[in-house]
């Protein structure tokens, strides 16, 4: 019988908005606490959204023996030090995407985790959408012939530069780790495993970080995926991935609950519209990780793809002589 997995939420960022939601749509979660570092924004946050209990500081939130898992939404700089302090408190983790800046890290986080028969997963919502496991159902049944190209693009506006956490650099921000990791992330995904080499490109911002980065991954023999993410153009989204026999078009792949549902299907002159219904990416995801605490799933997100793309994160930012973030 599922377990009722007891939530906490470690800040008060904005895509909580989206998280919070989908914990209250889960059968099997229950929202019950918030944290941020300044008590009043914690209560007026907490009774804004009808959360029972708010709490100062993180350490109390995890000190709550009412809590099982934390969803953590801090500035990517700060992840692992909240994981980490999250499972020495034995609670369960989900973290958002990067999990941390560098692969090191993440891995002795899962060690950790694992020593304590925890679950911890990185937070890419887009993966538990049935959309992106029918395009890769279409890549595997040779719909499109061998793959020879993987088109991948994210950009959005920032609404203010200065106020961003995404362009500071002592908070790991920037475009590749924010928005161009999904890139990377579907990328490696279709692919199931790392390339072989990577190439980047990056324009920096007056603050230090990559608003703008274009990369390419390259996997021999045949195949490349290139992309280009940004965070000063409006929102434009989209994946193509090209075959020797046709092409698929993912129209919506970030967002992947959002309209299209469908995946296009290029072949000579026909187009053969996929069906990819499914609920809200977010809901899905929460859903995932209580039932890998219940012990009745495994985690959509493994380690091993969470540290791969990592790694390549790395790779690309050294190509592009980003800012080392520790």
């Amino acid at each position: 019988m599922s377990q009722i997995v007891r939530w906490g939420v470690l800040s008060t960022a904005r895509i909580n908005d989206e998280v919070i939601p989908a914990i209250r749509a889960v059968a099997e979660a229950e929202l019950c606490a918030v944290a941020s570092r300044d008590l009043d924004r914690a209560q007026a946050y907490a009774q804004q959204r009808e959360i029972p209990a708010a709490y100062g500081s993180y350490e109390d939130l995890l000190a709550d023996p009412g809590v099982d898992a934390v969803y953590i939404s801090l500035p990517n700089s700060f992840h692992g030090e909240w994981v980490e302090a999250a499972l020495a408190a034995g609670k369960h983790a989900l973290c958002e995407k990067p999990l941390t800046p560098t692969a090191a890290e993440a891995e002795r986080l899962f060690r950790l985790a694992a020593d304590r028969g925890l679950v911890l997963m990185e937070a890419f919502m887009y993966r538990h959408h049935p959309k992106v496991k029918v395009v890769r159902s279409l890549i595997e049944d040779g719909r499109i012939g061998e793959v020879q190209v993987i088109r991948s693009w994210f950009h959005f506006k920032t609404e203010n530069r200065d106020e961003d956490i995404r362009y500071e650099t002592s908070l790991a921000g920037g475009a590749l780790r924010d928005v161009g990791s999904y890139c990377v992330s579907l990328s490696t995904y279709l692919m199931g495993r790392e390339p072989d080499w990577v190439g980047g490109h990056a324009r920096i911002a007056s603050s230090g970080v990559d608003e703008a980065f274009a990369g390419v991954l390259g996997f021999d023999p045949d195949t490349v995926a290139v992309f280009d993410c940004g965070m000063f153009s409006p929102l434009d989204v989209g994946v193509r991935v090209l075959g020797t026999d046709g092409r698929l078009v993912v129209r919506m792949p970030w967002y992947a609950h959002l309209e299209p549902l469908e995946v296009e299907l290029h072949t000579g002159a026909d187009v053969t519209t996929v069906p990819a219904p499914g609920g809200n990416a977010y809901a899905l995801e929460i859903a995932n990780v209580c039932a890998a605490i219940s012990g009745e799933s495994n985690p959509e997100i493994p380690p091993a793809e969470t540290l791969r793309n990592l790694r390549v994160l790395e790779m690309l930012g050294v190509d592009a002589q980003l800012p080392v973030t520790a």
